[in-house]
């Protein structure tokens, strides 16, 4: 059986919006359906073709009405073929209740959460270890842009310390565009994600609006963490005592702050050009 108790036969058509299952697999659109659950949705074939090859994907839902390219069918039948993971067709209109978005291409899988635990990170030998940090961040979709720009950019790992949002939020899993399963993770608190880093030899940085030093005086082609805080009221104070230097991204116009992604990338574009200098 699977998470929600769904019925494991690869025939199953389901046509009905009121059906047992549609209706369980909609609750995964909250919170605390995929906290009682233990399970989140992957939607979009992007996203769950990564979720199929890194994590553990219970179920998978699609609508052939929807999808978008032959690619779509292959994928249903690659998956078909190797076994292992119930498909279950629906109705279009089944599977407009249960997507999280619109002009969805018709896919969508439901995978096993996982612990997200700062003691299971592992990160890369033979580098400077290179961590983006946040806090309290509040919007899933700039969760999910976080782990993407952490990803690209060479991060080795990305910690979520206090989220507002879960990571496993729908529009956090679509926003990452399948980084949330191929970045190293974790969920933590201030103090744990601190003594976390301080144990491996890893300074902190603080992005902050009211430093007097500029990232690009800053030395980040050793062992370091960047630290950026929420798009409401920036770094929380639970990190004041364990930060090691704060540095601002210099800014000229009437704006004073940028989008927490934005501010993000150009950290890790900064250290990313840092160290291939060395």
């Amino acid at each position: 059986m699977g998470a929600m108790g769904f019925q494991q036969d690869g025939g199953d058509h389901i046509r009905s919006r009121q059906n047992p299952r549609v209706k369980a697999l909609s609750r995964l659109r909250d919170r605390a359906g995929r906290r009682d659950m233990g399970v989140f949705l992957v939607e979009g074939l992007r996203e769950l073709s990564r979720a199929v090859e890194a994590a553990h994907v219970e179920e998978i839902y699609y609508a052939p009405e929807l999808f978008m390219s032959p690619a779509h069918a292959e994928f249903v039948e690659l998956i078909r073929a190797r076994g292992g993971v119930p498909l279950c067709r629906l109705s279009e209109s089944a599977f407009e209740k249960v997507s999280n978005r619109e002009g969805s291409d018709g896919i969508v899988g439901v995978v096993r959460q996982w612990p997200a635990k700062i003691s299971d990170l592992s990160l890369p030998e033979g580098v400077a270890p290179l961590v983006l940090a946040a806090d309290s961040i509040e919007k899933p979709g700039n969760l999910g842009a976080l782990m993407r720009t952490a990803d690209s950019l060479g991060a080795g790992a990305f910690i979520a310390s206090n989220p507002v949002t879960d990571i496993f939020n729908p529009a956090a899993v679509r926003s990452s565009q399948g980084a949330l399963f191929s970045i190293q993770m974790a969920v933590s608190t201030p103090a744990e994600a601190a003594g976390w880093l301080r144990e491996r030899g890893i300074k902190i940085y603080a992005a902050h609006l009211e430093a007097e030093k500029s990232l690009w005086q800053a030395d980040f082609s050793g062992p370091c963490a960047i630290v950026v805080g929420s798009e409401k009221s920036g770094l929380g104070a639970e990190w004041d005592e364990f930060i090691d230097e704060r540095v601002k991204v210099p800014m000229s116009g009437v704006s004073d702050s940028m989008n927490v992604n934005v501010a993000s990338a150009v950290f890790l574009y900064e250290a990313l050009r840092q160290r291939r200098l060395r």
